[in-house]
């Protein structure tokens, strides 16, 4: 997939706008080029999609959006022109799997928290089995990303008291068989450990 052009002034404009904030940016060549991709990052903040993006240069990436965000034709305009795509995110089921399984199996990078939800403590939440079963059901790697920094105030990082940084592990290759709870639960939690220690 190619990216739009809102998407490209987007990557440019939030990628110089961080880094005001002393950005840093690590592992960013672990992204595969090509292919589908589950980019799972932890979870602080809502503008952690924006920043995690912006930090990935080689290709553009689909963003799982909450559905009400799409509130009028000219939102949904904008937000499907910078790969925003709307999911119902609290009534997720077999309609909303076998959509994420389409995205990836068209050859995507799709964003997905692998915690299901923002952490509003700053602690990690325990890891959710969706990213374990899609990684499991096509096959695709996840690149486990820590995110930092984002937990704390804008003013904060322009005054480099809180560094804001992000992170890129190695893939992880889904080595499981069946696509079923188990499996699933135990490539997720697999996954929310290699995050942590990419601390």
């Amino acid at each position: 997939m190619k990216a739009t052009v809102p998407y490209k002034i987007g990557h440019f404009l939030f990628l110089g706008f961080y880094k005001i904030f002393g950005l840093k940016i690590e592992g960013a060549d672990n992204v595969p080029e090509k292919g589908g991709v589950i980019i799972a990052p932890n979870h602080r903040s809502n503008y952690d999609p924006p920043l995690v993006g912006c930090c990935i240069g080689c290709r553009p990436v689909t963003f799982l959006s909450k559905k009400g965000l799409f509130i009028n034709k000219f939102v949904s305009w904008v937000l499907r022109s910078v790969h925003a795509v709307p999911v119902d995110t609290e009534n997720p089921g077999i309609k909303s799997m076998r959509f994420f399984v389409n995205l990836l199996n068209e050859g995507r990078a799709v964003m997905m928290f692998p915690e299901g939800s923002r952490s509003k403590t700053n602690e990690f939440l325990p890891a959710q089995p969706g990213v374990g079963y899609l990684s499991i059901k096509t096959k695709v790697p996840v690149l486990p990303v820590l995110i930092t920094g984002t937990h704390e105030s804008m003013l904060k990082h322009f005054l480099r008291q809180t560094p804001l940084s992000v992170k890129f592990g190695a893939p992880i290759y889904p080595e499981y068989g069946r696509p079923d709870m188990k499996n699933a639960r135990e490539l997720a939690e697999k996954i929310m450990n290699k995050i942590k220690g990419l601390a």
